[in-house]
């Protein structure tokens, strides 16, 4: 399992972070089975941002991924995305693989910025 650092949003009171986990590897078949996931929570308490237009756009080894629908943060982390998928590693059995993602609740006006890992 990593994690990536906080990455920011047009609240100040707002964070996000990427989460990858490895479930698997497949040395025959020269691959990883992999969960990503995008995190978000609010760094203050007694607070909560709620909207019904939310969206999370995640780009995992180069294939976009989005997803719309309600979202609701408070100081609890909640999972704003979850992605499970098998990928390949090179031919010499590495792999770096580049995750980013950016979400936001339209009604509220809450961006982020694209936060790359």
């Amino acid at each position: 399992m990593a994690t990536s650092g906080n990455f920011s949003t047009s609240n100040q009171y707002i964070v996000f972070w990427i989460e990858a986990i490895q479930n698997s590897q497949n040395i025959s078949a020269n691959t990883s089975n992999v969960t990503v996931k995008v995190w978000a929570k609010r760094t203050n308490t007694g607070y909560t941002s709620y909207g019904s237009n939310g969206y999370v756009n995640c780009n995992i080894n180069g294939t976009a991924y989005s997803t719309n629908g309600a979202i609701t943060l408070t100081s609890i982390a909640t999972t704003l995305y979850t992605k499970t998928l098998d990928i390949a590693h090179n031919s010499d059995g590495t792999k770096t693989l580049g995750i980013s993602a950016s979400f936001g609740i339209s009604d509220v006006g809450l961006t982020s910025s694209t936060g790359s890992w």
